[in-house]
């Protein structure tokens, strides 16, 4: 990474509220979502769907964050964060124990939960 006044520059994906994708959408980083996605969103870190973001397709991610709206299947491997503000119809797919949905949230969705990261390879013997 760069330095930029002493600081380390840290890189974030962002889809302003004038933007509008179709197709795939994937950073390494953390990425925001504030406009409108129709496709396939995924990130390595965070995916973060803002108040005004709207995707139509699937997010997948390490923790995914919703406050917009999102009409499609989510897969996050370590946490999910459902806001107050958040409009989902989909299916959740979420570490046991690491879903957090807000009061106001509003869900049409099936949640799975699984005990195990789907990323972790098993070891075998």
């Amino acid at each position: 990474m760069t330095k930029k006044n002493g600081r380390e520059n840290k890189a974030l994906g962002f889809l302003g509220q004038d933007l509008f994708v179709e197709g795939t959408v994937h950073s390494d980083k953390k990425m925001v979502v504030s406009g409108k996605v129709n496709g396939v969103v995924s990130g390595k870190n965070e995916v973060v769907v803002g108040v005004t973001g709207n995707v139509k397709g699937k997010i997948e991610g390490n923790s995914i964050s919703v406050a917009g709206e999102v009409s499609g299947d989510l897969l996050a491997h370590k946490s999910l964060d459902i806001t107050s503000s958040a409009k989902i119809k989909g299916e959740l797919k979420v570490l046991s124990g690491m879903m957090m949905i807000q009061e106001g949230a509003q869900l049409e969705a099936e949640c799975l939960t699984f005990l195990e990261n789907p990323l972790q390879k098993k070891i075998t013997s």
